[in-house]
């Protein structure tokens, strides 16, 4: 006699079914307790009808407010997002070029190949006859001023000293000459070197990176003045105020006017005298001392001291 044997069948582990089930339960919740927090889009614009109540009217009135407060304030962002991203594009192309022009001149003192100054002042470049174009006719020497704070932002860079001695660069801080607040922007890279000298830049190099320092706005000023025919010296002063001493650079055109672009200065005067002690008044510094003057014809290093 024979005995089949049977054998029972293995049935398949359910093993799939947990995944399964935990994504169902994901979706539920998620259609259940959060729609909320996800956008339908930009909010629709609320309809009134023709025989609309007066508290209707009303409701209708303070949503159209709400929408227009609403991309009002989506606009203000936009554009601080550009504002920023501007900043941090110009910061970039800048810092990139003080390290090329600090690597490449290091060996031979960058500070002599400074020395002279006067070289930075270049008239009717490139830069300066485009935005010339952009500049209204009339008083050009008040226009340019003022075109100038309107569209340029005052560097600062704020090398912070390490344990080690060197000088590290991790951002940059812009002045907003036109609506008077600063903005910090960070650098992609930190730049760390020593014995870091103050880089002087050409009038375009300043336009391009849409704003400097005083050294660099004096010398923008300067040589905007001279194409247009002007008379105009870059003066490095020695400010004493409230018990500090501040290296400084402004402008001056004809011995009639004196500009100090970081400090949104535009002093009218009688003469060089004149000019200086209205200067004084009005940063409310106890004295100033005049280093030296340039152009890109003469300099000269008689020192003067106004008080």
């Amino acid at each position: 006699m024979v005995v089949e044997k049977t054998q029972k069948k293995k049935t398949p582990k359910k093993w799939f079914i947990i995944p399964v089930i935990f994504i169902a339960m994901f979706i539920l919740i998620d259609n259940v307790f959060f729609t909320e927090y996800y956008s339908s889009g930009p909010p629709l614009p609320p309809v009134l009808a023709q025989n609309a109540t007066d508290i209707q009217v009303e409701q209708y009135t303070e949503k159209i407010q709400d929408l227009e407060k609403l991309l009002s304030s989506a606009q203000e962002e936009n554009e601080q997002l550009l504002i920023y991203q501007e900043l941090f594009i110009n910061s970039q192309k800048r810092s990139s070029l003080i390290l090329q022009r600090y690597s490449a001149r290091i060996e031979n003192n960058i500070v002599e190949d400074q020395r002279d100054m006067g070289k930075f002042i270049t008239p009717n470049s490139e830069g300066i006859n485009q935005i010339n174009e952009e500049i209204p006719p009339g008083n050009y020497l008040l226009n340019s001023y003022n075109y100038i704070i309107d569209n340029f932002y005052y560097y600062y860079d704020p090398f912070t000293r390490t344990s080690e001695g060197t000088q590290e660069w991790t951002n940059i801080k812009a002045y907003d000459l036109k609506n008077d607040k600063w903005l910090e922007v960070k650098l992609r890279d930190s730049v760390t070197i020593q014995n870091f000298p103050d880089i002087i830049f050409y009038p375009d190099e300043t336009i391009d990176f849409g704003g400097g320092d005083c050294e660099d706005f004096a010398i923008l000023y300067t040589s905007m003045a001279i194409t247009k025919g002007y008379t105009s010296y870059v003066y490095i002063v020695d400010i004493d105020k409230d018990g500090m001493q501040i290296l400084h650079a402004i402008s001056t055109v004809n011995n009639r006017l004196l500009v100090d672009i970081p400090s949104k200065l535009y002093i009218e005067g009688n003469s060089q005298d004149d000019l200086f002690m209205k200067y004084i008044k009005a940063i409310k510094a106890e004295k100033v001392t005049i280093i030296n003057s340039f152009n890109d014809e003469e300099f000269s290093n008689i020192k003067k001291t106004y008080s």
